[in-house]
């Protein structure tokens, strides 16, 4: 920690927010934590998807919307990463704004597991809330001949992520603090990673 911090004893987190300083670094509590990933999943609109099966890894960028922090996604059943996801469902994203200094990275990495949305009801909240993010999507399927061939092609899948490690440079080089997720809801205190 430098001098600027440690006399200011606090930093700024990148959304405007401020970051209490320890003597070990930046803390972070579950509300920050929460505001701050889902101000970079609000914000970004695609996600890298890493995906194995057959020990050979692939990744793909998918077009998402969030539903608490579940992340829905459409894509092709016959794709490479959704071939792999029904032979292994286990898989890792990466959310992230542009950034042009080092100053500036700030991201999600995540783990967890993705798979396609089999129940109506759950394909019908997915699909609003992925219209109601993306309109190009809702033109596309508002024409009747273009809706059977899209949605012959794709299939609403929801990536449920276990485990969220946020990055922010902001608040210190590698700064990155890790929470755990339990039924779809952030579980304990971010743990901070900065001497890892």
């Amino acid at each position: 920690m430098d001098v600027v911090d440690q006399a200011v004893g606090k930093m700024l987190d990148g959304s405007g927010a401020t970051t209490p300083c320890s003597d070990s670094g930046p803390v972070m509590t579950p509300e920050d934590f929460e505001k701050a990933v889902t101000a970079i999943l609000d914000s970004v609109p695609v996600m890298t998807l890493a995906t194995c099966a057959g020990g050979s890894p692939w990744a793909t960028d998918v077009y998402f919307a969030r539903i608490g922090f579940g992340l829905v996604f459409y894509s092709s059943p016959g794709s490479r990463h959704c071939l792999n996801l029904a032979a292994n469902p286990a898989c890792a994203a990466t959310a992230h704004p542009a950034a042009s200094s080092w100053q500036d990275i700030r991201g999600l990495q995540m783990e967890g597991e993705a798979r396609p949305i089999t129940q109506l009801a759950d394909k019908v909240r997915a699909t609003a809330a992925y219209l109601a993010r993306f309109p190009f999507a809702k033109a596309l399927m508002s024409d009747p001949s273009q809706v059977a061939r899209s949605m012959a092609k794709a299939a609403i899948h929801e990536f449920l992520p276990s485990r969220i490690r946020y990055l922010d440079n902001a608040l210190g080089f590698g700064a990155r603090f890790t929470m755990s997720l339990g039924n779809g809801k952030l579980a304990g205190s971010p743990q901070s990673e900065a001497d890892a």
